[in-house]
């Protein structure tokens, strides 16, 4: 006795459970042993179960027909690999299916691209049936590439049967039907056809329809996706879904039951106003997905429970009064401290952390409470003091970085035009970094007529990255000024970096040195992307290359250097991979092949204009998504 008294003096939970129960539980005892014996009785063991045996036996007929069409496509299948010499045999088969399985209504065996050389690309013999005659012909057509279907692709890719949503084929049969897609492998494992049975889906909607436990019971069906497939509306089949419809009538529980149907779920569902309330039974077609929902009225389905409901409502009424009145004054009285817990809590919210807190003089829930609300209040000083901190830390460090950027891009020419006193050349250059500093870099400058231009691409980013862009900037003009060909220049440069190099960053380097008057290049690769080469007479290429290694790999590597002569018009489009390897928010590339069909259609702008308007491309390619690398451009114009 003593250990219970402790425990309801101890306990602000236990105390108010108790109150509750205490006048709760003879009362609901009572009104729920009336309706368990006789509302569970006569209606979820009568009625209930009247409606799900009629939809469980519509259910197994469908899984029954499913399963006779699987069996016999298996069946046929090893007929397919025994004519496999004989394509045209393939229009017997399919017409042997039709004959031997009602409910089919069209049949094809869709070959691989060009699998029979002689048939071309497209290869399907197709049979279906037109009132009681069976007709063939070939399925794939210009406007219909079955190749591309779900009912082919699906499959395909799966690498096992599949059930299709139901679809309107009008490319076969011209009605909405459900395909079964079997795939067929030869010896070696390797698909070469797709054996497909179609069913009509009025099959399906009047079976559904026939489910009719009461006099005024409908009924509907939905695919996987929450499509509907059978409706008392057929203007919703194939054009509405579930989900739509809930939106639509704004119907929570209409969705709730389409999240049930979709995921395979069987049970009921109640929803609806009192007159025209609604209980749904449903369960799942196990070899499709699909699912089947019967709706019956609550008044048939609960006929019987009218009057017993009546005293249940009369005895609950008077319960939850008595209820309700001794829970109000009985919470009133013990949830007094946290009112003034939600003044204090308001107050912390407010930025107030010193705020007092009521004084607790129990050993309960609300102690525990009280203790809690007075570590947050410690806890949320010493965070803000920590966040202060960080956000001076994290500013300085923003501010440095800006710095470091203004003095990266003060390393590259920005002035253009680059050379406007000459009427020989015309260049132009644009670097984007991916963060505030970046790896790239470019150059260029004019000694002796000769046209000196480099684009090169650090291994990673950020700060380290820039560091060696500027080593590898200054490098490259003081190393041009001891050696006259690339090769030579570029070899200097790599055992430089190459030298002490722990940190293993590289280099992508391309070099090149034009002679203005003449027109003959020499340049040297170092592991960078290829340049385009668009030539006066109109054609655009990319630059064979030496695929020599990058900068700072390996000190004493010898690089070589190739020439090549650019004619007055030609132009020359420079980048690095931030290019072609920018990506959009699906994670396709820029790639290369867009690159060079773009540069055709583009070739005769000027250097200005076709770098800015690349950059524009790679930018509406992305669409959004974030850039993930240095981004370099240069393009220069022999005149």
């Amino acid at each position: 006795m003593n250990i219970f008294m402790k425990k309801i003096r101890g306990s602000f939970s236990f105390r108010l459970s108790l109150y509750i129960l205490c006048v709760s539980v003879p009362v609901f005892v009572l009104a729920f042993f009336s309706y368990f014996h006789s509302a569970r009785k006569s209606v979820k063991a009568e009625s209930i179960e009247r409606a799900q045996v009629a939809m469980d036996n519509t259910i197994l007929q469908i899984d029954q027909v499913l399963n006779s069409v699987e069996t016999a496509v298996q069946n046929f299948s090893w007929l397919v690999a025994d004519k496999l010499e004989q394509p045209d045999y393939m229009y017997v088969l399919t017409q042997q299916m039709l004959r031997s399985n009602p409910h089919v209504v069209g049949c094809a065996i869709a070959f691989e691209p060009s699998y029979y050389l002689e048939k071309g690309v497209m290869y399907s013999p197709y049979s279906y049936r037109d009132g009681n005659n069976i007709y063939s012909k070939q399925l794939g057509t210009k406007d219909y590439d079955y190749h591309y279907m779900d009912w082919y692709q699906i499959p395909k890719l799966l690498g096992k049967a599949y059930w299709s949503e139901p679809y309107y084929d009008d490319g076969g049969a011209d009605l909405i039907m459900t395909t079964y897609s079997y795939p067929l492998y030869d010896s070696a494992g390797k698909l070469y056809a797709i054996f497909t049975a179609d069913l009509s889906l009025e099959w399906f909607t009047d079976k559904v329809e026939a489910i009719k436990p009461y006099p005024n019971s409908f009924n509907m069906m939905i695919g996987r996706g929450g499509k509907f497939l059978v409706h008392w509306n057929k203007e919703c089949i194939l054009n509405e879904t579930v989900f739509a419809t809930s939106k639509l009538v704004n119907g929570e529980e209409l969705k709730e039951l389409g999240h049930q149907m979709v995921a395979g779920e069987r049970g009921m569902l109640s929803f609806g106003e009192s007159k025209t309330e609604l209980t749904m039974f449903y369960a799942p077609v196990k070899s499709t997905g699909w699912s089947v929902a019967v709706a019956c009225l609550h008044s048939d389905v609960f006929a019987g429970v009218d009057s017993l409901l009546n005293i249940i409502v009369i005895i609950g009424f008077l319960g939850l009064l008595l209820l309700a009145g001794f829970c109000y004054m009985t919470i009133r009285r013990q949830v007094a401290p946290l009112t003034r817990f939600a003044g204090s809590a308001k107050e912390i919210a407010q930025g107030n952390f010193t705020t007092s807190l009521p004084t607790i003089n129990t050993q309960d829930e609300m102690k525990q409470l009280h203790d809690s609300f007075e570590h947050m209040q410690q806890s949320l000083v010493a965070y803000i003091d920590e966040l202060k901190d960080t956000t001076a830390k994290k500013e300085r460090i923003e501010s440095e970085l800006r710095i470091a950027r203004e003095i990266q891009m003060g390393m590259v020419p920005k002035i253009f035009p680059a050379f406007p006193e000459r009427e020989d050349v015309d260049l132009y250059a644009k670097l984007i970094p991916a963060k505030e500093v970046g790896g790239d870099l470019y150059d260029f400058f004019i000694e002796d007529n000769k046209l000196y231009f480099i684009v090169g691409d650090v291994s990673g980013k950020g700060v380290p990255a820039s560091l060696v862009m500027a080593v590898t900037c200054r490098l490259f003009r003081t190393v041009a000024s001891h050696f006259q060909k690339p090769s030579e220049i570029v070899t200097s440069l790599n055992d430089t970096l190459a030298e002490n190099n722990e940190s293993n960053m590289f280099c992508t380097f391309f070099l090149g040195i034009l002679d203005l008057q003449t027109g003959y290049m020499q340049y040297c690769n170092a592991g960078h992307n290829a340049p385009v080469v668009m030539r006066a007479s109109g054609k655009t290429e990319f630059m064979e290359v030496v695929p020599n290694l990058p900068l700072g790999l390996f000190e004493g590597f010898p690089y070589d250097g190739q020439e090549c002569t650019l004619m007055k018009g030609d132009s020359l489009f420079l980048y690095t991979d931030g290019v072609t390897e920018a990506e959009n928010i699906e994670k396709r590339l820029y790639s290369d092949e867009h690159l060079l069909d773009f540069l055709v259609m583009h070739r005769h702008e000027h250097p200005s204009g076709l770098v800015e308007k690349v950059f524009q491309d790679i930018v509406c390619h992305a669409a959004g998504a974030e850039q993930s690398d240095d981004i370099t451009i240069m393009c220069l114009k022999y005149k």
